[in-house]
Parts: C-alpha cells; structure tokens; sequence
C-alpha cells in the first residue's frame, strides 16, 4: 500500500510539472501611450522607455523611440515608431516596409520564414516570421502611418512563437 501511494504521488508530480511546463506564460498586460499622445500598445509588464539618436539608410538621422518589456526570462517585447525626415518623398510605402523588413532581419541576422501583407487600421503594414541567432523565434508587425513607422517585435529565445500573446501585442496597436 505504501509503495501505491509513493508511485501515485511520483506520477501525480510528474505530470503537474510536466503540465506545468507546457502552460503559457500568464502575463500581465499594461497599456501605454506614447508620449506625444498620437498610439497606445498593450505589453505584458511594465515598460521600459528608450530613446535612440539613428542614422538614416538615406543618409539622415532621427530618434528611434522604444517601449521594451522582458516579459519572461526568453521573451522580450518592443514597440518601436520614429519619424525619418530624410526619407525620399517620392518612395513608396512598400518599399519603405521593404526597407524596415531587411533592417530588422539583417540586424539579428534572422532567417525569414514568412511575411504577409496587410492592412492595419487602414495603414500598409507586414506580419514578419523569422528565426533568428541560436534558434529564436523572431515576429515583427510593420506598420507605416505616413511618415511614421512602427514595430513591433517580439524576440523569444525559446523558440517558441507564443502566437495569442503575439496576436494580442501587434492588435493592441490603437492610432488616435
């Protein structure tokens, strides 16, 4: 009887942790507006606000504004948007996105896996897969607003694409 029991508490353990290990993360979501008061992103903890002076592929410079979170000890997320005043008047938004998509794959050296065309609020922007530096699964939303560009990325060292946590950071853009 006291082996059943100790057999029945072994298998009663390895299958909480086992079920333990399979369950997603349980974030806790904030909603932060940018400073300028024109968007809005829900991430999952508190954010850190960066700013960072970038040079232009054209040439120019601009302020790269961040919002970073590390939601869990694999994941970070980052909602970045920035205004480039040297960008050609005449160039397209779909070269813009094309612009941003190589940038962001080459600067973590990602493999793309896929990419799809959409629109966000009425505004062209791309879903971006890819798999990055020691197997990390890589997703990107671009979006372009004008002359406003974000992104809004997601880095999990894991592996793993959390796809409801990612679906739920890149649909929580709001545009005011």
């Amino acid at each position: 009887m006291h082996l059943a029991k100790s057999c029945l508490a072994a298998t009663i353990l390895v299958l909480l942790s086992s079920t333990a290990c399979n369950r997603k993360p349980a974030y806790e979501w904030h909603t932060v507006a940018a400073p300028d008061g024109i968007f809005s992103v829900s991430l999952p903890g508190d954010a850190i606000v960066l700013d960072t002076p970038t040079k232009s592929v054209t040439g120019g410079s601009f302020i790269s504004h961040t919002f970073n979170v590390r939601a869990s000890k694999d994941a970070v997320y980052g909602c970045s948007w920035w205004e480039d005043p040297s960008r050609p008047k005449d160039q397209t938004d779909e070269k813009t996105l094309d612009i941003a998509r190589d940038g962001g794959l080459s600067s973590t050296s990602a493999k793309l896996l896929s990419e799809n065309r959409l629109t966000f609020h009425g505004h062209p922007a791309r879903d971006i897969r890819a798999v990055t530096r020691g197997n990390a699964a890589y997703d990107n939303r671009i979006v372009v607003v004008g002359n406003r560009l974000y992104t809004l990325l997601v880095i999990d060292s894991s592996g793993k694409h959390d796809t409801d946590s990612i679906g739920k950071f890149f649909n929580s853009l709001e545009l005011h």
